[in-house]
């Protein structure tokens, strides 16, 4: 492990955290503006929501990905990424329709799950754990820049310029931001291919340590149990509210408000007082917000109120996760995290189905009573069965 001057990780985690912005945006925008994607490509909303579904289940391949950066590097794949993930919006951009729509978002998808596991094990091999939830925290502002600027900016161009003016955005900042991981992000320096290098080695890696499998039960439940009710948010506030489009994205941003609130304190908390007691707290008042969503829906600003809540406590707890799972089996951080994002991945298409089904057939409070649930249940793995391994 390495162990950079501050001033220059810090221009590190800005960089990496740039390009993951780009890359979040393009996965979080069809929340929010789902209905108007829907309205402006004539199909029923939940057409939208069944290509969300295939994005997500696209996500589950993150293993087969995994091995690339032990392989080729963490630069280079990084740098592939954003190249891949520029393709895949420029191309919706260029030929706008229905079904370019669901390839562009499989594509981003598929782009983050490479993206991310190289990023996180670049972050595990520069920088100390008993410093690493602070620079983690810094890459994953990304995540709520993406709906507190992404969603707001997007928002703006639907609006001008058509649905897909979004991707021809963020297709160009997409290519700027691999150019500037390319010529400035340096190399990790690996002598070697680390563990995981192969699928077969991959594979092996799971097998030999039962931890990654709790880790991925962990991230399927506590991914579904908030994608069954943020999947629905955007058409429950439309339907409750009135809201125009451009109050939509601007609700977006009250939570992604919350969100880096939950990401800078995470940051500060789990170096602190360690990652395993603060993400099982707030796993906790996770689940027991979520009982309370549904108590909202006749009050717009205790609807926003209720939802900061839910999502200050959920960043809190993914954001806090991050580096205990970088260090589960350290010798080979890129095929853990892979194998966790692709969990993740299945969590999200879980709920992604889930949502929308107990919305049309139950209304959205059984969303709230069922996404507690199963938060609680990911809870209850995390405290059991997952803990840091012995090579830390």
């Amino acid at each position: 492990m390495t162990d950079p001057k501050p001033t220059r990780l810090s221009w590190q985690l800005a960089l990496i955290a740039l390009a993951r912005l780009c890359l979040n945006t393009g996965l979080r925008m069809v929340y929010p503006f789902a209905p108007a994607f829907a309205r402006q490509l004539d199909v029923p909303i939940t057409a939208v929501y069944q290509l969300v579904t295939l994005r997500n289940l696209a996500g589950f391949l993150s293993p087969l990905f995994g091995p690339l950066s032990e392989r080729f590097g963490r630069k280079t794949v990084l740098f592939g990424a954003m190249i891949f993930f520029s393709a895949g919006c420029l191309l919706v951009w260029l030929w706008p329709s229905y079904w370019l729509l669901g390839a562009a978002l499989i594509v981003i998808s598929l782009a983050k799950v490479i993206y991310d596991p190289a990023m996180q094990a670049y972050v595990g091999e520069t920088v100390p754990y008993r410093q690493r939830g602070k620079a983690l925290a810094i890459t994953e502002l990304s995540w709520a820049g993406a709906l507190l600027v992404g969603g707001p900016l997007l928002g703006i161009a639907i609006e001008r310029q058509g649905w897909s003016a979004a991707f021809f955005w963020l297709g160009l900042f997409g290519v700027i931001t691999a150019v500037f991981l390319y010529r400035f992000l340096p190399k990790v320096d690996q002598s070697a291919p680390g563990r995981g290098a192969s699928l077969p080695d991959a594979w092996r890696v799971v097998r030999q340590h039962p931890v990654i499998w709790a880790a991925m039960g962990y991230g399927v439940l506590n991914m579904a149990g908030n994608e069954t009710i943020f999947l629905v948010f955007g058409d429950w506030m439309e339907l409750n509210f009135g809201l125009s489009l451009l109050a939509l994205g601007a609700s977006a941003g009250v939570i992604g408000g919350a969100e880096i609130i939950g990401e800078l304190f995470a940051g500060w908390s789990v170096d602190r007082f360690g990652k395993r007691p603060v993400i099982i707290t707030t796993g906790l008042l996770n689940a027991l917000v979520c009982l309370l969503i549904p108590l909202t829906a006749g009050n717009l600003t205790a609807a926003l109120a209720a939802y900061f809540a839910l999502f200050l406590m959920f960043e809190i707890t993914v954001v806090g996760g991050v580096p205990l799972m970088t260090e589960l089996v350290p010798s080979a951080r890129s095929v853990v995290m892979s194998s966790i994002l692709a969990s993740g991945a299945l969590g999200r298409a879980l709920g992604s189905w889930l949502g929308p089904f107990l919305f049309t057939q139950f209304g959205f409070s059984s969303n709230g009573v069922v996404s507690a649930i199963i938060t609680a249940v990911a809870t209850l793995i995390l405290a059991l069965w997952i803990r840091e391994g012995r090579e830390a």
